[in-house]
């Protein structure tokens, strides 16, 4: 890791005067949330609330798996401080909407009786609709419906083509070594630099459970029927005694059912790795019938039944065109943006992510875009996907060996090392963000500072279960400190709602070709 800051460095010196062109950026959020029952924080068994639009066609309010869980996904803009408001305000539009609901504020769900409770998302009668619906049923299936209902938030991200450019000639100018920099045309360019950021950060993005991290506890009712290897904080809810973040746990998300390699070092390997994955069937998977009594039950047996099962910390991302699925999108325009996918709900701040941590993981994506990063092998990636689990369990441990990139150090020596990385560029970008990084160094010095140990130190302190604290904590977000939106903003948001259902009619409207006919044209991809 000691050659890490060099590198940067060398890149950093090598943009001269364009580095003024790092603070522009384009940035969005997507966030999930469960529509809870006021009085009993139980998951609302409402369906989703036409008031707000449709879950199939609205581009900023959709559903994630469950028909009650809700997913707010904003446009990209130009910094942190507009993502945050424009989150802010498609919360409080739907609040205005929903049918005496509040939003539950934590990663892991509240108390669960049954699975039943929880109702898969119904996208309409459209073949769009229903492949939606089979989806989440296979995923129910293949999972179990409680992982499932874990929320968080993804961090979505580019810097502007001209920088790309003026830093593709800058590195080609550099030696010899870097004719074929030259060669690239931008896109290309633009793409070899994001999968260095998701090479890097596959290696360094232990960082964001241990300094992010927001959920080390859960209502017992989660692993009901199942061994339960975490600490009893009370007769209702486990937690863990030194981790962080149980969203990132082995009882988070994770695709550890059937193996399939994974390769950020080029994109034909990448959407290679991808494709195999979804045109391979699993043998786990064969038990599941795909279809059953003339019903479906998963889209098919494949190790993944599409490209959105594949569960990851980073992923690489092309804007798809109509017609087009992820994979012929990425194949014919490469990358234009990287998704960071591993940040917990912090259930202290009402949209879940304050403004520090916005600009602390915006230094941590434009590192990872300029640092130079060495191809990285499966068994390698495996690795920092086991570093990521150890930080999200064990992260208190700080003194525990930990092992990046060959380089073995304490795991304090090892997160200041990342921190370290980051600070040539803090200056950079401004005050703000000198200021951002400060308060990650003071997290590692001060663990009680985690948003982790300040909520379980909140929950501790209150006297309540899980359970009461967090509906407490959903009502003085969601309800004693709710500001009603602007007129004008209201207005927008409710044409926007007409118009998705408007669309959503229009397309039930048109002739459906056989619905196993639509499948089989989904999976036509273009290499």
């Amino acid at each position: 890791m000691d050659k890490l800051l060099d590198r940067l460095e060398k890149n950093l010196t090598l943009l001269g005067k364009h580095q003024s062109s790092l603070k522009e950026v384009n940035i969005g959020l997507e966030r999930e949330t469960l529509r809870i029952n006021p009085k009993t924080g139980r998951i609302s068994d409402k369906g989703h609330p036409e008031a707000i639009g449709s879950a199939l066609t609205h581009s900023n309010i959709t559903t994630d798996f469950s028909e009650s869980l809700l997913e707010f996904v904003t446009d990209p803009v130009d910094s942190p401080e507009a993502a945050l408001t424009d989150l802010n305000h498609i919360q409080r539009f739907v609040l205005e909407k929903l049918d005496e609901e509040l939003f539950w504020p934590n990663s892991m769900p509240p108390y669960i009786e049954s699975e039943d409770e929880i109702k898969i998302g119904y996208y309409g009668t459209s073949n769009d609709g229903k492949m939606k619906s089979l989806y989440r049923k296979g995923l129910s299936l293949r999972y179990g419906k409680m992982m499932q209902v874990i929320s968080g938030i993804h961090y979505n991200f580019s810097l502007k083509d001209h920088l790309f450019d003026a830093f593709q000639v800058a590195l080609a100018a550099q030696s010899p070594a870097h004719a074929s920099v030259e060669a690239m045309s931008l896109q290309q360019f633009k793409t070899d630099r994001y999968l260095h950021a998701c090479r890097n950060i596959s290696r360094y993005g232990f960082v964001i459970p241990f300094l992010l991290g927001a959920s080390p506890v859960m209502d017992k009712s989660f692993l009901r029927g199942k061994e339960n290897p975490f600490a009893s904080l009370n007769a209702s809810d486990s937690y863990l005694e030194k981790g962080e973040s149980l969203r990132l746990s082995d009882i988070g998300y994770g695709n550890n059912k059937c193996h399939f390699d994974v390769s950020f070092n080029t994109i034909e390997a990448f959407t290679k790795n991808i494709q195999f994955a979804i045109t391979t069937p699993c043998n786990i998977f064969s038990q599941i019938p795909v279809v059953e009594n003339g019903e479906y039950n998963q889209i098919n047996n494949h190790i993944l039944q599409i490209e959105n099962e594949y569960y990851a910390s980073v992923r690489p991302k092309q804007i798809m065109r109509a017609g087009e699925n992820f994979l012929t999108a990425l194949n014919r325009r490469g990358i234009e943006y990287i998704e960071l996918r591993s940040i917990d709900i912090n259930p202290l701040v009402a949209e879940g992510i304050g403004i520090e941590e916005m600009r602390f993981i915006q230094l941590l994506m434009t590192a990872s875009i300029l640092t130079d990063a060495p191809e990285l092998s499966q068994k390698e990636y495996e690795h920092n996907q086991k570093n990521m689990k150890a930080v999200a369990k064990r992260g208190l441990d700080l003194d525990q060996a930990f092992t990046v990139a060959e380089s073995t150090m304490t795991l304090k020596e090892s997160i200041l090392a990342v921190l370290r990385w980051l600070t040539p560029l803090a200056p950079i970008l401004g005050e703000k963000y000198q200021a951002a990084l400060e308060t990650m160094y003071a997290r590692v010095e001060d663990p009680s500072l985690l948003p982790s140990q300040q909520v379980l130190s909140m929950l501790k302190e209150s006297g309540t279960s899980y359970q009461a604290f967090f509906l407490a904590q959903a009502k003085r977000l969601y309800q004693e400190e709710f500001a009603p939106l602007a007129e004008e903003k209201r207005v927008a948001f409710e044409a926007s709602a007409v118009k998705s259902v408007e669309k959503q009619r229009a397309i039930e409207a048109e002739p459906q070709i056989p619905f196993a006919q639509y499948l089989d044209n989904y999976f036509q991809f273009e290499s």
